[in-house]
């Protein structure tokens, strides 16, 4: 009887995997046209529906980039809602650019710019219908500014996160927190040393906000991505550089159900200068919300040019990690994955996508939705020399375990690591007043303190017998020089 019990359980759940609908997909509006481009970089739910929004490069009509905005049903079918294109001005569109409002309307941030490149930031108000309900520029001084995201808080207004120039070649984090209509309640600059860009900001449940982003240095031939709290004032309270001592790739983040911070990336196993194509791991990091490490942990074997896009959230406190990588042994190409874990970071199953697979083509998710039943629907774009047009939407939806029309690899080797940035190396406190602490600090030969400008404000070798109640309240960066490498840390003056 329980095995009749067994087997009829296995059936049904095999019936609802196999009646879920998939689909693996290029589109292109101006169907095998060779002179045009278009990319898919947002999606979000409308009812049963989806919307995604992207670029399109269009050489037929005016050769500028158009923006767009599509309606992609439940089996893949696509039409067109609505574009915006003005003679002599190119759109830009960025990664999750589109958010669904608490009330079921939508927001758009984009960018265009005319041909002398001075930029233009606006915000498009949309209703559940899809029409316009207000647009607004975003003016700037002139000082150079840029919106990245825009996110709606929990007071039913914005808040918007990108990049201000404080100086030439210096760029500090702009966070701008408007009311539910665009207007600016307050604008805040993060000043930030090496910043190359901010990527995302999510509202925390304590009001304040989690921002994600880039640091790099040509000079020192090292990248690494960040992740920084503050109140809700736009106040830092913590900021972590993340990584090792080269180029790591990009991350993603989010916040899990029980308010704590989860950030994945690409991390750096190559030697500088490399001759490994940017090869790395996936790293998964689970933050306490005063900064501490939860968890640590290494997935996979080495890949190359491993960068994560997005984090997925799901009810249960699982979660999807979605991103991209080359597959160097097979063909060289870009494929797109999805990897999914438990709340504690276990693997559960990894799964490889891609529908162009010849040499150099990029197979690149941007960005999905969870739907009801487990499922996921992505978009992106594929782009590659044999393919027409040469750059074409990517439309993906598997099933609640992953599967979707067309090659997939299952399974992951999980290997438990621990790894804090800088080594068995421990600097406390941080924030801190007067005193700095290191432990483990045998084998360190000098330690440079610089402000977020990049200006060296001590140098020396005793650090504990240092005073620093002089210094100015912000974020400093701490170069602890060892025998063999220089490691980084962020800290606070408070």
């Amino acid at each position: 009887m329980k095995k009749n019990i067994l087997i009829t359980l296995l059936l049904l759940l095999s019936f609802y995997t196999n009646s879920q609908t998939t689909f693996n997909k290029l589109f292109s509006f101006y169907g095998n046209n060779p002179y045009t481009s278009i990319t898919a970089t947002s999606i979000v739910a409308k009812g049963s529906d989806y919307i995604i929004s992207g670029t399109l490069f269009d050489t037929i009509n005016n050769n500028y980039q158009t923006l767009y905005f599509y309606k992609l049903d439940s089996i893949g079918n696509i039409v067109k809602i609505t574009s915006f294109t003005r003679n002599g001005y190119n759109y830009y569109s960025n990664i999750s650019s589109l958010i669904e409002l608490k009330n079921g309307g939508y927001c758009f941030i984009g960018e265009m710019d005319t041909a002398n490149n001075n930029p233009i930031h606006f915000v498009i108000r949309f209703d559940q219908n899809m029409d316009t309900l207000w647009t607004k520029i975003i003016l700037y001084d002139t000082i150079w500014e840029a919106l990245r995201k825009v996110r709606e808080t929990s007071d039913k207004g914005f808040i918007f996160v990108g990049e201000r120039e404080i100086s030439l070649d210096n760029l500090g984090v702009l966070l701008v927190k408007t009311d539910s209509m665009g207007n600016q309640l307050w604008k805040k600059i993060i000043p930030f040393s090496n910043l190359s860009g901010v990527g995302n900001v999510l509202e925390t449940s304590d009001k304040g906000f989690l921002i994600k982003g880039y640091t790099g240095s040509t000079a020192q031939g090292d990248g690494n991505p960040f992740l920084m709290k503050t109140d809700s004032a736009g106040n830092v309270i913590w900021a972590k550089i993340i990584g090792g001592n080269e180029y790591d790739g990009g991350g993603g983040m989010a916040i899990t159900m029980q308010g704590d911070y989860l950030f994945a990336y690409g991390y750096s196993t190559y030697t500088y200068p490399f001759n490994e194509d940017w090869s790395a791991r996936l790293n998964i990091i689970k933050y306490a919300p005063d900064g501490s490490v939860i968890w640590n942990r290494m997935y996979d074997t080495i890949r190359n040019y491993l960068g994560v896009c997005k984090i997925q959230v799901l009810p249960n406190n699982d979660f999807i990690v979605m991103g991209n990588h080359s597959l160097k042994d097979s063909a060289n190409f870009f494929p797109s994955f999805l990897f999914k874990f438990n709340a504690n970071g276990d693997s559960l199953w990894r799964k490889i996508y891609y529908v162009a697979d010849k040499f150099g083509d990029r197979n690149l998710l941007a960005d999905n939705v969870l739907n009801a039943d487990g499922s996921i629907t992505a978009c992106g774009w594929v782009d590659g020399d044999t393919l027409v047009p040469y750059e074409q939407i990517w439309l993906l939806k598997t099933d609640s375990m992953g599967y979707a029309p067309g090659p997939q690899n299952v399974g992951i080797i999980d290997l438990p690591y621990l790894y804090v940035g800088y080594g068995e190396l421990k600097v406390y406190p941080n924030p801190f007043t007067e005193k700095i602490y290191v432990s483990n600090s045998t084998n360190v030969g000098n330690y440079e303190l610089t402000d977020a400008l990049g200006r060296v404000v001590w140098e020396g070798k005793q650090i504990e017998n240092h005073n620093f109640s002089d210094l100015k309240l912000g974020l400093y960066i701490l170069k602890v020089k060892l025998k063999n490498s220089i490691q980084s840390l962020m800290l606070i003056k408070h």
